[in-house]
């Protein structure tokens, strides 16, 4: 026979632990909220050269790379310095970006995501699309990138269309 307060224990202890998997799934989601929060900085921070957003949500030891343009960086000044050329290149950028798959694994995470700019080179309208490759580390409550992989799929303007066999201009005009 079972007393009372064994089935009151039992009731007790399933809540508690109930409550303990659902503190820890807020918490999870916490988290993906906050590396969410930094990828959308970062496209504020491209879209209205923001340095200072920028300056914000990358790592001082963060690696940037960019296929096919081949950017090569790593440490946040010369991060920024590869996005001040973007900026010089291309005027007006809006970036979106879908289908976010964010991983993370205590204080460090992953995430990778398609992304979609319209943007001006001159008096030329240009589209382009790719993925990110994202890594990020906690860093006193922000989420920072640490490593940024772009892959460049197209980009193209709209005169030219992009089912074409050379998809993806330049960042910069070709040497000769």
């Amino acid at each position: 026979m079972v007393a009372a307060d064994d089935g009151a224990d039992q009731v007790s202890t399933g809540l508690e632990t109930r409550l303990a998997a659902l503190e820890r799934r807020v918490a999870d989601l916490e988290e993906m909220e906050g590396v969410r929060r930094t990828l959308c900085l970062y496209a504020r921070g491209i879209d209205e050269r923001r340095r200072d957003l920028l300056e914000q949500i990358f790592a001082a030891d963060c690696h940037l790379t960019t296929d096919p343009w081949g950017a090569d960086s790593r440490g946040r000044d010369r991060v920024l310095r590869a996005f001040e050329g973007y900026w010089k290149r291309f005027g007006s950028p809006r970036r979106y970006y879908a289908n976010e798959d964010i991983r993370v694994d205590g204080g460090l995470a992953t995430a990778f995501s398609y992304w979609f700019v319209t943007q001006e080179d001159g008096d030329r309208s240009v589209i382009g699309w790719g993925t990110y490759d994202w890594a990020f580390r906690l860093d006193e409550g922000t989420w920072k990138v640490t490593r940024l992989a772009i892959r460049i799929l197209v980009m193209t303007t709209l005169d030219r269309g992009w089912a074409i066999p050379d998809k993806v201009m330049m960042p910069f005009e070709r040497r000769r």
